[in-house]
C-alpha cells in the first residue's frame, strides 16, 4: 500500500507538471497593425515588436505564461480590424490616429501608448499634414484655388492623409465633395497618389510629413505646401518641419476585456522601449509615450461622416474598403443633395476623369438643387402684402362711400379731426 500511495503521489506529480508544460504558452494575444505598405513589409516592421518583444517582455511574466502573435489588418475587405474584433479575433491594435479613436468610441477599446517619431535630428510625438500641390502649377496658390481642381487622398481612417485633410479644407470653407471636380481614394497606396500629382493626373493631394520626407526628400522643393506653418508645436512639442497642420500619430489602443495589471505591463514594456533596441530599428521609430488624445481625430471622422452615431451615443465607423461605405460618408451641404451611388461613377467618366483600377473615386457627388424662381418666404411674404394691400382698399372705400352724417377723418390743423360730413361726396382731408 505505501508503494502504491508513492507512486501515486509521483504520478500526481508528473501528471501536474505535464499538464503545465502542455499548457503553459497556449494563452495568446492578438496584436492586428496597419501601415501604408504590403502585408509582408507590415510585418517585417511590426513583428518584432509586436509579437517577438511583447512575449519577451510580459508574456514571460504571466502565469500561465503567454504569448504575442501579430497580424497585418486592413490590408482588404477580409482582413479588417473591426470585424476581428467583433468576432472576439483581435486583442491589440497598432494603427493610424483615425483608427485608433474609432477602436475607443465604438467599442471602448482603451489608447495605450503613442509612438515617438524621429523625423530629421529631432524626435516628436505628433504627426503632420501636408496638403501640396506643384509649385509650378500657378493656379493654385491657396486653399481657396483648390475649387474645381482634383484631389488624391489616402486611407479612410487616416489622420493624415483624409480625415484632418478633410477637416482643414473644410475650415476653409471648402468641401471637398461639393467643390473639386474629382476625389480619389488610394487606401494604402500613398505612391500612386504621390505620383498621379507629379504627372499633372492631380492637382493636390494629402501626405504624411514624415512619408514625404522619407521617401520624396529630393522632390519637396518641387511642391507648395499650403495653409504652411513652419516649426509648429503640438502638445507644447515643436515639430522640425514645413507642415500644413499637425496630428496625432500611430499608435496602440488594447481591448477594454484585457485584466487592468495586462494592459500596466503592456504599457510599461512600450515605454520603457528606446530607439537602441533591435526591434524599434525595425519600426524606425525613437520609443513611446503614453497615449495621446486622439479625440481631435474622432471629431474629424465625425465631421467628414466617416464616424457617425447609430444610437444613443453609440459611434459606429465606415469600412475603408468599401466604396459604398465611403459614399455613405459624405454629407452635402443643406442647399444641395447626394448623387445617386452609381451617378457617382457615370459623372467621372462623362467628365473625362478616368479612374485607375483598384482607386474609389467620385465626381462632384453633391449636387445643387434646383433653385425656385420664388422662395417660400417672398411668396408668403408677396402674399402677405397683397392681403394687406386689398384690406387698405376695402377700408378707404368704406370711408370714402360711407353715407351723409356719419364721422369722417381728415389732416388740419395740426392733427387729426372729426366733423359731421354734410353730404356722402365730402372728401377725406379737405383740410
Amino acid at each position: 500500500k505505501k508503494v502504491m500511495a508513492v507512486r501515486f503521489i509521483a504520478w500526481a506529480f508528473i501528471a501536474s507538471r505535464f499538464s503545465t508544460w502542455a499548457f503553459a504558452g497556449d494563452t495568446t494575444y492578438v496584436v492586428g497593425g496597419w501601415l501604408p505598405q504590403s502585408g509582408q513589409e507590415i510585418t517585417n516592421s511590426l513583428a518584432p515588436i509586436f509579437q517577438d518583444y511583447l512575449t519577451e517582455q510580459v508574456g514571460k511574466s504571466l502565469s500561465p505564461p503567454a504569448k504575442f502573435v501579430f497580424r497585418p489588418v486592413d490590408m482588404d475587405e477580409s482582413t479588417t480590424s473591426r470585424e476581428m474584433i467583433m468576432s472576439g479575433n483581435l486583442d491589440l491594435l497598432y494603427s493610424a490616429p483615425g483608427s485608433i479613436a474609432c477602436k475607443a468610441a465604438e467599442f471602448g477599446w482603451v489608447p495605450l501608448a503613442t509612438q515617438r517619431n524621429i523625423v530629421g535630428s529631432s524626435v516628436t510625438g505628433s504627426d503632420a499634414l501636408v496638403v501640396y500641390s506643384l509649385l509650378k502649377n500657378t493656379a493654385i496658390t491657396s486653399v481657396e484655388d483648390l475649387v474645381g481642381k482634383r484631389l488624391g487622398c489616402g486611407y479612410l481612417l487616416s489622420g493624415t492623409t483624409y480625415l484632418h485633410g478633410y477637416q482643414m479644407l473644410l475650415d476653409h470653407g471648402v468641401h471637398i465633395f461639393r467643390d473639386m471636380t474629382q476625389v480619389r481614394f488610394y487606401g494604402s497606396d500613398y505612391e500612386s497618389n504621390f505620383q498621379a500629382v507629379l504627372r499633372g493626373e492631380l492637382d493636390v493631394g494629402f501626405a504624411t510629413s514624415s512619408w514625404l520626407s522619407k521617401n520624396h526628400n529630393d522632390e519637396i522643393g518641387l511642391l507648395r505646401i499650403h495653409d504652411r506653418q513652419i516649426a509648429p508645436s503640438y502638445e507644447r512639442e515643436g515639430y522640425p518641419s514645413v507642415v500644413s497642420r499637425l496630428t496625432p500619430t500611430y499608435g496602440v489602443v488594447v481591448s477594454d476585456n484585457l485584466s487592468w495589471e495586462l494592459k500596466r505591463k503592456i504599457q510599461e514594456a512600450l515605454l520603457s522601449h528606446n530607439a537602441s533596441h533591435p526591434a524599434m530599428r525595425s519600426m524606425n521609430i525613437a520609443g513611446w509615450s503614453s497615449a495621446a488624445n486622439y479625440g481631435v481625430s474622432l471629431t474629424a471622422a465625425v465631421n467628414s461622416g466617416v464616424a457617425y452615431e447609430t444610437g444613443k451615443a453609440q459611434i459606429t465607423c465606415r469600412n475603408p474598403f468599401s466604396r459604398r461605405d465611403i459614399w455613405e460618408s459624405i454629407s452635402c451641404p443643406s442647399d444641395y443633395f447626394k448623387a445617386d451611388y452609381n451617378l457617382t461613377t457615370e459623372q467621372c467618366d462623362g467628365n473625362g476623369l478616368r479612374c485607375p483600377s483598384g482607386v474609389f473615386c467620385f465626381c462632384k457627388p453633391c449636387i445643387r438643387k434646383p433653385q425656385n424662381l420664388f422662395r417660400w418666404e417672398t411668396v408668403l411674404g408677396l402674399c402677405v402684402a397683397l392681403y394687406a394691400a386689398g384690406g387698405f382698399y376695402i377700408l378707404l372705400h368704406w370711408f370714402v362711400d360711407r353715407p351723409a352724417g356719419h364721422h369722417h377723418w381728415h389732416v388740419g390743423g395740426g392733427g387729426w379731426h372729426s366733423h359731421e360730413a354734410s353730404s356722402a361726396a365730402e372728401t377725406i382731408g379737405d383740410g
